[in-house]
């Protein structure tokens, strides 16, 4: 009876069943800090592949290469998979996937208009304590919901690249000016009696400029864009095959009036002469998706000339605003090579497209142009609802006797001697669902 009675090895009996008890918590612990290892690893691929593959949208418009974007990123972040797509919500199968969804197929913003891409990212997982793997997934969308801030993009990589003298004036209050160059004299500024009216003006460079300008001061050292546009380089009228400037949509003539402009072919207008004169007024007709007006050697603005491409609300000079309608019907001059002059006293007015491969461009001068795009000389005027694009040359602006009025302008260089500058109701804050200076951002 006393060796019922006593109490020694208790302890031993405690720890051993205690010992199990723990070594199951252990097991259970590594388990599952394995699967969530898993798990955050899966969800930065995710990200990557939704980001990704927004981007490759925005700017390519095609479902099959956004979805090799983001499996590609993907692939970067260490998931190498079968690359697919899902109709039913859920990324099934077989080993590592990656299913680029557009639009996404589940959560909130399932069937979401515009641009909503969704990456599911899965891979079987195995566990310290487990004889069978378990399938870990991550989820997220990417999409394009608001505007970039920026609608005056000077991208010149290095050296002078944003100049004001004088009596410059730009007016820019809603949205701002980004400068790309990376060296001291990104930027300069010659006397104290001009304006920058901006709501920001961003260097990637940095100096302590001469004069600083005012109201809105320079912010140097700023972080490196991207243009938006990419590489347009609007119709290849020098291609051998499959040349925009077909039989019939030709004026070899240096003379434009209304009644020879040739007709559109397939939204293609080309003047192949040796930089040919518009006089008179003048109207070039645009479409709901945009005419393109390519001249192959430059264009002159005859002297009082009164000259319009495309068609569409009015500018109201006391708002700074576009009314509301009528509805734009879209056109773009496109200066292929040599450049745009402009006699005194002429007026210039362009609509660009809200819609198809120039979407938003008023004037384009390819990148291959790098001649000067002066657009402003003396007493003449032009109002442009669209962007100047002139990412390979510099846009000149000289004389304060008139002045541009545009929604953006991307360039190489931008020299403001002495002009006034507006850029009124910005058109990417104007046409946020469509234009491609987009915020790219995780919404999921």
């Amino acid at each position: 009876m006393k060796i019922l009675r006593d109490e020694k090895g208790q302890t031993l009996v405690l720890t051993a069943l205690c010992m199990s008890a723990m070594l199951g918590f252990m097991a259970l612990a590594l388990d599952v800090g394995v699967l969530f290892r898993t798990r955050r690893s899966l969800q930065t691929a995710a990200d990557a592949a939704a980001l990704a593959g927004a981007a490759d949208y925005l700017y390519n418009q095609s479902a099959s290469s956004a979805q090799a974007a983001g499996c590609a990123a993907a692939a970067k972040n260490g998931f190498s998979g079968t690359c697919t797509t899902s109709t039913s919500g859920s990324c099934t199968g077989s080993g590592t996937l990656i299913c680029i969804n557009l639009p996404p197929q589940s959560g909130p913003n399932t069937a979401s208009s515009g641009i909503f891409v969704e990456a599911v990212v899965v891979r079987p997982s195995s566990t310290v304590f487990r004889t069978s793997s378990i399938p870990v997934s991550a989820r997220a969308v990417a999409a394009t919901p608001t505007n970039g801030l920026a609608c005056i993009w000077v991208m010149a990589p290095s050296g002078a690249a944003f100049n004001v003298q004088g009596k410059y004036d730009i007016e820019s209050p809603n949205c701002g000016i980004y400068v790309n160059s990376n060296t001291a004299d990104a930027m300069g500024v010659t006397g104290n009696a001009g304006t920058v009216n901006a709501a920001f003006i961003d260097v990637v460079g940095n100096a302590t400029l001469q004069h600083q300008t005012s109201p809105t001061p320079a912010t140097m050292n700023s972080g490196v864009r991207k243009s938006p546009w990419g590489n347009l380089t609007g119709p290849n009228w020098n291609a051998t095959t499959n040349n925009p400037c077909l039989s019939g949509n030709t004026l070899a003539g240096n003379s434009i009036t209304q009644a020879n402009i040739p007709s559109a072919i397939n939204g293609v207008v080309c003047f192949s002469g040796s930089n040919p004169s518009v006089s008179g007024t003048v109207t070039f007709a645009g479409a709901s998706s945009g005419i393109v007006y390519v001249f192959e050697n430059g264009v002159s603005i005859g002297v009082g000339a009164n000259v319009t491409f495309g068609s569409g609300p009015t500018y109201n000079t006391n708002t700074g605003t576009f009314a509301s309608s009528p509805a734009t019907y879209g056109a773009v001059l496109d200066v292929g090579s040599g450049t745009l002059n402009q006699g005194s006293n002429s007026l210039l007015n362009i609509y660009s497209p809200n819609s198809g491969s120039y979407n938003g461009i008023a004037i384009l001068q390819p990148p291959s142009n790098t001649s000067t795009l002066q657009v402003q000389f003396g007493s003449n005027n032009e109002v442009l609802d669209g962007y100047i694009y002139a990412p390979g040359g510099k846009v000149y602006l000289q004389d304060n006797g008139g002045g541009v009025t545009a929604t953006g302008i991307v360039c190489n260089q931008l020299y403001d001697k002495a002009s006034t500058l507006t850029v009124a109701n910005s058109y990417d804050k104007a046409n946020p669902t469509t234009t491609l200076n987009r915020v790219l951002t995780l919404v999921e």
